[in-house]
């Protein structure tokens, strides 16, 4: 007789806990309330000030911000984390390179602890694949209170090609550190939604931060190739 699948073991989500008359487990309950409590304390961070300093460091980054003076600003005026004051794109014209391939965009996003858990890993690899295969990138911007449409007025700014936008997702109660990367070919003042690739789910839990970036180095080849992304780029390619 085969052995009966524990299907906790296969998956973060809540299933099987079981119940107390009408109630759940106590410690059903208090690890809902322990995740509970991570997604909230995700949504109010911030990237810190070490974490910063190593990104320019190593990697040349340079840091701005939306025109959301704070965090709960961002949180409550969604569309405030889409838009750079003219003031900001002006210093990243002068300071950052111009006419690249790719632009990549670190947004804090609704988890700067996914960003710092990430990142690191995540920009390593992809910078060496994009330079594996000759593609120029620039300086990586990182932003303060942003949200996925500021990438694209970024990237028009930098007249760049095509843009990456490295936002910590919005968590959940299965983890409060996981990442997506937003991938648009054109971007610019006239990109929706539809326009834009999406990688998600990158944490140790999902994808891996290391397989994501190689993932995400072969997507901007295919991206490249037919010169289109988001919707148009699943339809070009079935």
């Amino acid at each position: 007789m085969a052995a009966e699948t524990n299907y906790t073991e296969l998956t973060p989500a809540r299933i099987n806990v079981g119940r107390c008359g009408t109630r759940p487990l106590t410690s059903s309950w208090l690890k809902f309330r322990s995740d509970h409590a991570r997604a909230r304390d995700a949504v109010q961070s911030h990237l810190s000030r070490e974490f910063i300093e190593s990104m320019e460091q190593n990697h040349g980054c340079r840091q701005v911000q939306s025109i959301c003076e704070s965090r709960s600003e961002f949180v409550c005026v969604p569309p405030r984390g889409k838009i750079c004051s003219r003031e900001t794109l002006e210093k990243l014209t002068e300071n950052c390179s111009r006419n690249i391939d790719v632009q990549i965009v670190i947004s804090d996003g609704l988890s700067a602890k996914a960003v710092e858990k990430n990142l690191p890993d995540l920009l390593l690899i992809l910078q060496d694949g994009l330079r594996l295969e000759n593609y120029s990138y620039g300086t990586p911007v990182i932003v303060q209170y942003g949200r996925v449409a500021i990438a694209d007025q970024i990237a028009e700014a930098l007249n760049a090609k095509l843009v990456i936008n490295l936002i910590g997702e919005r968590p959940g109660l299965s983890t409060a550190e996981s990442l997506s990367a937003y991938i648009t070919f054109n971007p610019g003042k006239n990109t929706i939604s539809s326009d834009r690739t999406v990688v998600s789910n990158i944490h140790k839990g999902g994808t891996p931060a290391l397989e994501a970036g190689a993932y995400i180095v072969q997507l901007i080849k295919r991206i490249f190739k037919l010169k289109k992304s988001g919707v148009k780029l699943q339809q070009a390619e079935h």
